[in-house]
């Protein structure tokens, strides 16, 4: 019996019938002793039929004993006391007076309703009132005398109320226990599924600000030592090596300031990211030396593009930029405009004929930064009727106001949110900021509905780019 709320499936099997215990056998062997001693200390009644002394004690005592006996099944056939126990000591409380069988009564009422289904405890107890009644019917059709119809209410009342209301109340009780214990169980699942989850939200927070922080680098370094090997002119190829080093030196300080937040207990403490407007013009001049790069100065204005945008505008431009240095071709063009309340992002490049095979999370992650704030972006081929034919472009338009912003921004130094620039104070990241925006462990704040400043959920999944890829891809 499965009760409410954990209902049994449909497909579910019956569960299995109890075997008979010792308890079992203990019961129907107390019974019958109860028989027997009642019967030899000679207590009974006359019966209720006036006219009939009532059949022989051995009769009495044998249909007795059977209805003890069927008790030993009364926990894996609940059905057979009700069938068996019951018409043999209603026959003897009827014509033999015996007072054990108002016991054996009693058992086979109260036990179909105990141990049996919700089914047959139903059917017991609508068959247990339609008795009583009739019991009341018959002795009043019957012209009873006053004090026999007494006697055959009061009978009828208790033998039918008593094991009903105790059936009922402990089978009530016995199911809400059930019911605690299975909540219990599920709960300490729940728990373990928790777990498990925060484990592997925490490997993918980590895969992703690593992706995020030194693929860029790392990018730079691999492409600047690849022209410096193609070189001939000393100092030429000094500038690439000197490029590459400091990409690499950047790289590492931004690695030890990961590691640094990831092994310490203090959550509040940021790590210290070298991304900002400069150093990625910087990086697309280095694929690039003519990249047209057009940043409008309102981009890093809080009173025009709130604080949480601007910091999903960066990480998008960096991705995009990443993008570009590694798998792109000069021509490279880089326009940031804020008209209104929109804040638009557009860098095109062209397509390199082969790109180096990778993982493909940037792309998704530009689309989920950008609808994280309630923007949209798109990054693909760039249409064939329009004057970027054939080139790749990134597309991004964001709200200069992030969905669901309710107070204006406050300035940089109170919020303590955005990466910060190489070489700025450590200090300058500790500073309060408001409970919508605490800083988490993997350095990026987190508005209520969980999502970081970056636009990656607590999963640390990035949606799933809104346009198809052909030649380029994104950074490992």
């Amino acid at each position: 019996m499965f009760a409410d709320p954990l209902e049994a499936p449909a497909h579910a099997s019956a569960p299995a019938r109890p075997r008979i215990t010792r308890r079992d056998v203990l019961m129907a062997a107390g019974y019958a002793a109860i028989v027997l001693l009642l019967a030899a200390m000679g207590a009974r009644n006359s019966g209720f039929l006036e006219s009939w002394d009532g059949w022989p004690l051995w009769t009495s005592v044998l249909l007795l004993l059977v209805a003890s006996a069927s008790l030993l099944w009364r926990r894996r056939l609940p059905l057979l006391p009700l069938v068996v126990a019951g018409p043999l000591a209603l026959a003897e409380v009827i014509v033999g007076g015996q007072v054990a069988a108002y016991m054996l009564l009693f058992e086979a009422f109260f036990e179909p309703i105990m141990h049996g289904s919700m089914r047959l405890a139903r059917r017991t107890t609508g068959i247990a009132i339609g008795l009583a009644v009739s019991a009341l019917l018959v002795a009043a059709g019957l012209g009873a005398s006053g004090p026999m119809l007494l006697v055959v209410v009061l009978i009828a009342t208790l033998m039918v109320s008593t094991p009903l209301l105790w059936g009922w109340e402990v089978r009530h009780h016995r199911d809400a226990r059930v019911s605690a214990e299975t909540l219990a169980a599920v709960e300490h699942e729940l728990a373990a599924t928790r777990a498990a989850h925060a484990v592997e939200t925490e490997r993918r927070t980590i895969a992703h600000d690593l992706h995020d922080v030194i693929a860029g680098h790392l990018s730079a370094v691999s492409l600047h030592t690849n022209l410096a090997a193609s070189l001939e002119q000393p100092e030429a190829r000094d500038r690439s090596l000197l490029t590459a080093r400091d990409s690499a030196h950047a790289a590492l300080r931004d690695l030890r300031s990961m590691i640094g937040v990831l092994s310490t207990e203090h959550s509040a403490e940021l790590p210290s990211v070298t991304l900002d407007w400069p150093s990625l013009t910087a990086r697309l001049h280095g694929r690039d030396p003519d990249a047209s790069v057009s940043i409008a100065p309102e981009v890093e204005d809080p009173s025009r593009v709130e604080p949480s945008v601007q910091a999903a505008l960066l990480r998008i431009a960096a991705e995009a930029s990443t993008n570009a240095v590694r798998h792109g071709l000069a021509p490279i063009t880089l326009a940031v405009r804020v008209e209104d309340e929109l804040v638009t992002f557009e860098l095109t490049n062209r397509r390199a004929e082969s790109t180096v095979p990778s993982s493909g999370v940037g792309r998704g992650a530009i689309a989920h930064r950008a609808t994280a704030v309630g923007g949209s972006a798109t990054s693909g081929p760039a249409p064939g009727d329009g004057p970027d034919a054939g080139r790749w472009r990134v597309l991004a338009h964001l709200p200069a106001r992030a969905v669901g912003s309710e107070s204006p921004p406050e300035p940089d130094g109170s919020r303590g949110l955005e990466p910060r620039a190489a070489g700025s104070s450590p200090s300058s990241l500790s500073s309060p900021a408001p409970l919508s925006d605490l800083p988490t462990r993997d350095g990026f704040a987190r508005d209520r509905t969980g999502r970081d400043r970056t636009g990656r959920d607590r999963t640390g999944r990035d949606a799933a780019t809104t346009s198809h890829s052909t030649n380029q891809e994104v950074t490992p």
